[in-house]
């Protein structure tokens, strides 16, 4: 075998091996978004009233979320930048849980008032 031949294959080598290295950053970074997501869901339904329809809000607001991250990595496997996509999921989570605060503020408000605990007369 000739050095060039030795040299080439030496090239290929490294190249292949930092590409799978690139690709289990890809991997993992698609496994953490997963994981964020996992626990956005539970946060969700911890957060929100037990009732039907905030349920159903908080689902809708986790369906807007994964579209949101299947948004972020489409980008990731385009580009390849693992910070660019953890940028973008820790974004989106801000984002999310904000929102969470505030809907949960108004149907608690909505589901306490409606409580028999809300009433003085039960009190008094």
């Amino acid at each position: 075998m000739s050095s060039v031949s030795l040299i080439a294959v030496c090239v290929l080598l490294c190249l292949s091996g930092q590409a799978w290295g690139q690709y289990e950053a890809v991997d993992q970074a698609i496994a953490w978004a997963n994981n964020v997501y996992q626990t956005v869901g539970v946060v969700t339904r911890e957060k929100l009233p037990v009732t039907a329809s905030a349920q159903k809000e908080g689902q809708d607001m986790l369906d807007t979320f994964k579209l949101g991250l299947t948004h972020c990595e489409t980008e990731l496997k385009a580009t390849r930048n693992v910070d660019q996509h953890r940028t973008c999921v820790n974004a989106l989570t801000a984002g999310y849980y904000a929102s969470l605060g505030q809907l949960a503020g108004e149907l608690w408000a909505i589901h306490g008032a409606t409580s028999g605990a809300s009433r003085l007369s039960l009190f008094w």
